[in-house]
């Protein structure tokens, strides 16, 4: 059963926040945990609509989402309505416990909306660089990432999330904390989940029988895997690039980089975040030292070194400017043909560098900066809890000391891009299969309404609309009652280490597109004779089908400078977008 915590909020807050706590720890660098928070909001029984999280937090005064930090998911939704966060509650339960999904709406969300949001993280170049060391690295520390990589994610099967979810989505790995200035609503909280936890579990059971399982399973490994025995292959390929033997290292291959790790307790991150400048200062410009601030399975952080390119035969001195604790003799002279010696003098360096700190131990707690003042106080009251977001007891200077002495070594080299030209296959059946359904359920209009903004409709309104995404500001800032339509394209490269693959294709071209991943992100700057309609068009189900289908990772409307926008964000059809916002405005009413 679940446990339940009162956060007292105090009399001056007006807003109740509520989170659920889940352990869900990563399998790998698959996603599956990303997949599976995904899939929780889709739908459930009780609230079938796939559009139910969009409507709901863009027409009625209550915020839903979820956030990931280290092994535990947090789901959570806050709002000034007691009643209305309720049902945002029993909404959100439902869909926790929920495992009867689709073959079609898994590829969807898989293969569209998750890969479009990691195709446009690894667009970014300190995430590519980081996403290619972690797919690399065999060292026992080493990351396992939660939310997957556009190599990885497509190998989940429905089973696997199916399997996933019957193991950590279970009323007794669930915590529950409440956010609030009242009792009572605890205690109606209370009910509602213990209510749930045992309904909503039992109807699951019954509707996903293990015929219907066996049965999907069976069809998406014929149709959805990334191609045969990709799974296999695709560990073989990680493990032979990252076991490069040493006479392929020395030169003959220049697109090799060399990586240096060490691995620090998370009660030393503080402290070294505080000397990064530094330690780069050290490494040397030419080279890449950067903090990973994530904490790994055993309670670590890791602070990565990538040399430049093949370590080119250039003599350069390693800087101490910054070090004056340091003795001279720590000034070191690269020797241009001995790259085991100059590996040796900068692992020394950088450690001798680490050494030198007087870093003490301290408490991490989790960022929560950038959610409700509810959700931040539960999940730092969570992190009391719990020993896997504690800081590990480290105060000693020996255990600082040993971890800057220890430094592991990999390699860095081109990954192949993920074969997006299957995936698009499986995601163009899985469209097809999923509109042909919603065309057959047109008949029971139930299926495709809202159960949150028909319930409470007297409080569905534009005043409710978020702040238009910081990311889509720029274009936002460059549009005008004239120039009402703006765009921009995603990077030209899914990572600066990816080999494109001759055989993508996209159904519509755009000057990225020698990538193999075609994407934009826009902004729609609505006119006034258009917002009278807005609100209809909002809560009608065809308005978000661009995002349930996965041609885009975000999709919404949003206030920005006294003006009303549409937007979306990681979008593969930016051909017939902007003629698509003229239609739905108009359409739609």
């Amino acid at each position: 059963m679940s446990e339940f915590h009162f956060i007292d909020a105090g009399s001056g807050s007006k807003v109740h926040s509520v989170v659920f706590a889940l352990k869900t720890p990563a399998a790998g660098h698959t996603g599956l945990s990303h997949l599976a928070e995904h899939m929780s909001f889709r739908r459930s029984h009780q609230y079938p609509t796939a559009h139910e999280l969009f409507t709901a937090n863009t027409l009625l005064p209550v915020t839903i989402n979820a956030t990931t930090l280290a092994e535990y998911t947090f789901f959570f939704a806050s709002s000034e309505k007691a009643n209305v966060l309720l049902d945002a509650v029993n909404y959100l339960y439902c869909g926790l416990l929920n495992r009867d999904y689709g073959i079609d709406e898994v590829i969807l969300e898989r293969d569209g909306v998750i890969f479009n949001e990691l195709a446009m993280l690894e667009a970014n170049s300190d995430y590519a660089l980081n996403a290619a060391i972690r797919l690399t690295d065999t060292n026992k520390n080493a990351y396992q990432h939660a939310g997957g990589f556009t190599q990885t994610i497509g190998s989940n099967s429905i089973q696997a999330l199916q399997d996933y979810k019957r193991q950590w989505y279970q009323p007794n790995n669930i915590t529950t904390l409440i956010y609030s200035d009242s009792a009572q609503f605890f205690e109606q909280c209370k009910e509602v989940v213990t209510a749930l936890s045992a309904e909503t579990a039992l109807s699951a059971e019954t509707a996903l029988s293990e015929k219907a399982a066996l049965s999907e399973e069976s069809t998406l490994n014929r149709n959805a895997s990334l191609s045969p025995h990709a799974s296999q292959r695709e560990h073989s390929q990680l493990s032979k690039e990252a076991s490069l033997d040493a006479q392929t290292i020395k030169g003959k291959n220049e697109s090799i980089k060399h990586v240096l790790t060490w691995w620090f307790p998370q009660c030393f991150l503080k402290g070294l975040l505080q000397q990064e400048a530094t330690l780069s200062t050290v490494a040397g410009l030419e080279n890449t030292l950067f903090i990973d601030p994530e904490i790994n399975q055993q309670g670590n952080f890791a602070i990565r070194l990538v040399t430049n390119e093949a370590m080119k035969e250039l003599a350069s001195e390693l800087s101490i400017e910054a070090l004056p604790k340091l003795s001279q003799n720590l000034t070191h002279k690269l020797v241009s043909d001995n790259y085991d010696k100059r590996l040796q003098q900068l692992k020394h360096v950088v450690s001798a560098c680490l050494a030198s700190f007087d870093i003490r131990p301290s408490k991490p707690m989790p960022d929560t900066d950038k959610h409700a003042e509810g959700v931040g106080a539960a999940i730092r009251y969570f992190a009391q809890l719990t020993d896997a977001l504690r800081s590990n007891k480290c105060a000693a200077k020996s255990a600082y000391l040993a971890s800057a002495s220890k430094v592991s070594h990999s390699y860095l080299r081109a990954l192949p891009s993920p074969e997006k030209s299957i995936a698009l296959e499986r995601i163009r059946k899985a469209r097809k299969d999923f509109s042909a359904k919603a065309c057959a359920s047109n008949s029971d209009q139930s299926l495709l309404i809202p159960r949150l903004t028909s319930k409470y409709r007297h409080f569905v309104g534009l005043e409710h609309l978020p702040a238009l995404p910081r990311l889509l500001r720029p274009l936002a800032n460059n549009t005008t009652n004239l120039k009402r339509f703006n765009a921009e394209h995603i990077a030209s490269h899914l990572t600066p280490f990816s080999i494109p693959s001759p055989s993508i294709t996209l159904e519509s071209a755009s000057s990225n597109s020698a990538s193999g991943y075609l994407a934009s992100h826009w902004v729609y700057r609505i006119a006034l004779y258009q917002q009278s309609r807005l609100q209809a068009v909002l809560a009608h189900h065809l308005f978000w089908q661009p995002r349930t289908s996965g041609e885009c990772y975000a999709l919404g409307a949003a206030t920005y400078e006294n003006n009303l926008f549409l937007f979306g964000a990681s979008d593969t059809n930016i051909t017939e977008r902007e003629n698509w916002c003229h239609k739905v405005l108009s359409i739609l009413s």
